[in-house]
């Protein structure tokens, strides 16, 4: 042992059942590979549902005053949008796109709909977020006077495209707003808050209309590359003025980040289940290679070996089996993962409306995450050591003399 044959023995005794031993590192790769094929498929799924999230509308975080988050008034208005714009630019690495809104009475004839009027940069917003993509009748305002308008919110005015509706509402100071707005298009999300109430048109429209000057309610943030979209975020706040935050995506939609993270607490407990019927699987094995070793045990004592020494063998042996077993499972499931990465998963009877309403994707793309393919090897690397130890710790009482004596 002192001569540095404990590893080349341990991995000797491995093979003297090779079925067994195929047996239980068959059934570690299996865990370990399904638990991370399935992680991985997870954080494709919620990469895919928060771009979906974000992309539609909100964008990747937002800016607007504190007070305007808690109680959404009108007057509660961000100044000086375009020099505040100019300085989150500056920054590099993100579009900033300022909205104004407006709830207002929407009518058409005798009929009138409450709805949310908001003030957007068209052109801009409509290559980087979905909702314009939803569009189902006409096209994109591009005149001043021009609206985009829910088809749900159409069917309760009673309104068509190239109709005229009047949009009254109250001025910032106070007075009435009055617009009136034909509609240029109409749009179906899928999502009943937007079809039924959103009405979209040009920024300086509703500025004009609603009495504001440079000003803006909302800064909605997209960043050239996801990733640290927190950090991004808190460093972009450091530079706000006093009253003014910016807050990214999981602050202003929580309901999604609630979704996921219940998704991922029923994930957990599947993959519990499944690791620890392994486990237990592996401290029958160790157990049946203890009572088939006891002689064997028995004789080390009596030539004067340490029983610490003798679990320290079998852990090591544990930790073998674990190597190829996990190893296996990895390999194949690293190598699976980066083809359907490419390719996807397809899903069947997916509709373009779920997948332009609900964001339900027609192929599942598996994404490479760390603890994808880390979480599920060590956990049950824990699992192979306390399997091993709980076999082998019975060693510690072994009489020698008995052990000899055992069939």
């Amino acid at each position: 042992m002192a001569g540095g044959l404990t590893l080349p023995m341990a991995w000797r005794n491995l093979w003297r059942n090779t079925r067994r031993t195929w047996l239980t590192a068959g059934a570690i790769a299996f865990a370990s590979g399904l638990v991370s094929f399935i992680m991985a498929i997870q954080a494709g799924t919620y990469g895919h549902f928060v771009e979906v999230a974000t992309g539609m509308y909100a964008g990747n975080a937002q800016v607007s005053r504190r007070d305007f988050i808690d109680d959404g008034k009108l007057e509660q208005s961000i100044e000086e949008v375009t020099t505040l714009k100019r300085q989150i630019e500056a920054v590099g690495g993100v579009s900033v796109y300022p909205r104004l809104q407006g709830f207002s009475l929407v009518s058409v004839g005798e009929r009138s709909y409450g709805g949310l009027l908001m003030g957007v940069e068209i052109a801009r917003e409509a290559t980087e977020f979905g909702i314009y993509d939803t569009l189902t009748q006409g096209a994109l305002p591009v005149a001043s006077d021009e609206v985009v308008i829910g088809e749900t919110l159409a069917r309760n005015l009673g309104a068509t495209v190239g109709e005229e509706i009047v949009i009254l509402g109250t001025a910032k100071e106070g007075g009435v707003a009055a617009l009136a707005l034909t509609v240029s298009g109409l749009f179906n999300t899928g999502q009943p808050d937007f079809d039924r109430t959103f009405l979209l048109t040009h920024l300086t429209t509703v500025q004009q209309g609603f009495e504001f000057g440079d000003e803006a309610h909302t800064l909605v943030l997209d960043y050239a590359s996801k990733e640290d979209i927190n950090r991004r975020t808190r460093e972009i706040d450091a530079l706000m003025p006093a009253g003014i935050v910016a807050r990214s995506w999981e602050a202003i939609m929580p309901e999604v980040v609630e979704g996921i993270e219940l998704d991922r607490i029923g994930g957990v407990f599947v993959f519990s289940v499944i690791l620890i019927l392994v486990t237990f699987s592996v401290v029958n094995t160790f157990l049946m290679i203890v009572y088939e070793r006891t002689r064997e045990f028995g004789m080390l004592l009596a030539l004067g070996m340490r029983p610490w020494m003798i679990v320290r063998q079998v852990q090591l042996e544990a930790a073998l089996i674990w190597v190829v077993g996990a190893g296996l499972g990895i390999g194949c499931m690293f190598v699976l993962t980066a083809i359907l990465s490419q390719v996807g998963i397809p899903i069947g009877g997916v509709t373009e409306q779920m997948k332009i309403g609900i964001g339900v994707p027609d192929r599942i793309f598996p994404a490479f995450a760390a603890s994808a393919f880390l979480i599920a090897p060590i956990v049950l690397l824990v699992g192979t050591q306390v399997a091993a130890f709980v076999a082998v710790v019975r060693v510690n009482w072994l009489q020698p003399v008995a052990a000899l004596r055992s069939e």
